[in-house]
């Protein structure tokens, strides 16, 4: 028996592909703005961190539960399966955080933290990545935590 897939669960996923797609373009513009990049195989620390030729680096903008909350190692087993045998090209910020580098990452022109928040392994971090990521986040993902520092900064009034 042959499951088929609903049309609106169909129209839904064309709409995320095409705003990853979008990202995408996007993102390649950032790599020429920021020359400082890395290319290789890589493997995932957890969610929102990788290893590029021997460079941790953390996704800027994406926001992947720790190792020790729920939904840690799923997310870590996710971002594996994404990156399994395949070439990563990142654009480091130049910042660092924890001893690990900040930056964005592609496979091809697909946007390496955009495809695990799609999957509902991560949150957008919007302080970071200015909200770039929000429309990604599928309904079930925004109960994952999301900590404090990725909250917008708000002013104080005196």
């Amino acid at each position: 028996m042959q499951s088929r897939i609903k049309p609106a669960n169909k129209r839904n996923f064309f709409q995320k592909f095409l705003i990853l797609l979008y990202f995408g373009f996007i993102s390649i513009n950032y790599v020429r703005a920021n020359p400082i990049t890395l290319e290789g195989l890589a493997s995932a620390i957890d969610g929102d961190t990788i290893i590029v030729n021997n460079y941790k680096i953390r996704l800027n903008g994406v926001s992947a539960p720790e190792l020790s909350e729920e939904g840690g190692n799923e997310a870590k087993q996710a971002m594996q399966k994404i990156l399994e045998n395949k070439t990563i090209k990142c654009s480091l910020s130049g910042r660092k955080s924890y001893e690990r580098y900040i930056g964005v990452c592609w496979i091809g022109a697909i946007d390496v933290g955009a495809l695990i928040i799609m999957q509902g392994f991560a949150r957008d971090c919007f302080r970071y990545s200015g909200g770039r990521y929000r429309a990604l986040e599928p309904g079930p993902a925004r109960y994952l935590p999301l900590p404090r520092y990725c909250l917008p900064r708000t002013r104080r009034t005196n």
